[in-house]
């Protein structure tokens, strides 16, 4: 009887081993959604970064020429051989083409007076600007039309003499300078030299 109950024993030990062993070697679908917590995923938009542009160097650019002009004879005299002014000009538009414009006038007046008598001359010039900025490799350039307007006299007095040499005319100058303090162009009685502010 002993025997039966312990063949009895083994057989249920035997099965519950058996159950056991299939409820642990069953496999987990793979793709069994039931399983499976979806993890929600953020989307980060980021808008498109503009390059920056730096501006022009044109871009509300001014200045002043300075006119070294030579005024007839009077160095031969001992007059000051130059008359010097400035003429302002300046960017007149925000984008391109970026035009230039400017004016002004350059004055002259001087008198010798000696034994023998006088020597006196005057010189009244206007200038006029036109021209335009351009962006270049280097950083900028001006191309410049510069016009000189004006008349001179010369005037000679002595007791027994008295002599008047007049000069009236329009000269036109074109330059192009570098966007640099400084920059100068010189000629056969004259030279100009960029100021910019």
């Amino acid at each position: 009887m002993s025997t039966k109950k312990n063949t009895f024993n083994k057989l249920i030990i035997i099965l519950i081993l058996l159950v056991i062993i299939s409820s642990c070697s069953s496999p987990v679908p793979a793709d069994d959604d039931s399983l499976v917590t979806p993890t929600p995923t953020e989307v980060f938009s980021e808008a498109p970064v503009t390059p920056e542009i730096p501006p022009s160097p044109c871009e509300g650019r001014a200045g002043e020429i300075e006119a070294q002009i030579l005024v007839g004879p009077a160095d031969i005299v001992g007059l000051s051989p130059h008359s010097i002014g400035s003429i302002p000009f300046s960017v007149t538009t925000d984008e391109t083409p970026f035009l230039v414009q400017g004016g002004g006038d350059v004055d002259y007046g001087e008198i010798l007076v000696e034994d023998w008598g006088t020597y006196e001359v005057t010189m009244v010039l206007q200038f006029t600007i036109n021209g335009e900025c351009v962006e270049s490799d280097l950083g900028g350039e001006l191309h410049l039309a510069l016009e000189m307007t004006g008349f001179q006299l010369v005037e000679v007095t002595s007791p027994d003499f008295h002599g008047e040499y007049p000069w009236e005319g329009t000269v036109p100058f074109d330059f192009i300078f570098p966007l640099e303090e400084g920059a100068s162009y010189e000629g056969e009685g004259w030279t100009f030299v960029l100021h910019l502010n």
